[in-house]
């Protein structure tokens, strides 16, 4: 069972991703995210960030907030998108390895940070296959822990089964809470293995994936 990360895993283009998340969320917060604070953040999904940028706010207001933040990044994204249509690509590997998997009979997942809306606009860019792969979001979860549990879940197994994919410190961490093994990949390879990120994969290309996941340890009593 491989569950994917999506931004930075299965799909580049994180810099316009930023751009646009960070504009609309100072457009519907009124004030803009610094560094500082991406950096102090144990909980990484959009959701997260904007509950923990807006503090003690009204529960109601903190509800209406996320809702444009969340609106507002999406039109960004289709605006980017309409200006360059290879703003959002599948990162190498990825579309072979999807289709190896599923010629394997392999179940996979995707679990990422990102609103449905959102993410779904961007995979379908980039050209990833998305139909019959469950789909998990922080539509439907404030934690990333969560958030891997519900789709390995909705793939029909059990969690011990499961590895992750993905790019980012909050995904090594998810999976160390979680109790299952993590496969870093992406532009912040180094830092995950600076962190104890026992597999790394240089890219998604199918022959690598095997290769490093021959690798790794499963929990007890997992096939």
């Amino acid at each position: 069972m491989i569950v994917f990360d999506a931004d930075g895993t299965l799909i580049g283009g994180e810099s316009t991703d930023k751009e646009s998340f960070e504009a609309a969320f100072k457009e519907a917060a009124g004030f803009a995210l610094e560094e500082a604070f991406f950096a102090s953040l144990q909980e990484v999904t959009a959701r997260a960030i904007v509950h923990q940028a807006l503090g003690a706010a009204d529960p109601e207001k903190v509800r209406s907030t996320e809702r444009a933040v969340c609106e507002g990044y999406l039109r960004r994204l289709k605006q980017a998108h309409d200006r360059n249509p290879a703003s959002f690509w599948a990162t190498r590997g990825a579309v072979a390895l999807l289709k190896d998997l599923s010629a394997k009979g392999t179940p996979v997942a995707i679990a990422t940070g990102d609103w449905r809306e959102t993410i779904s606009f961007k995979l379908r860019a980039a050209g990833i296959p998305l139909h019959g792969v469950p789909l998990v979001t922080s539509s439907d979860f404030y934690s990333r822990a969560e958030i891997i549990t519900e789709a390995v879940a909705r793939a029909g197994r059990p969690l011990r089964e499961a590895i992750y994919v993905g790019d980012g410190l909050w995904d090594l961490r998810a999976c160390r809470a979680l109790g299952i093994p993590f496969m870093g990949v992406g532009a912040r390879r180094e830092l995950l293995r600076e962190a104890g990120a026992a597999y790394i994969l240089a890219s998604l290309e199918p022959a690598e994936f095997w290769r490093v996941k021959g690798m790794v340890t499963m929990p007890r009593g997992a096939p």
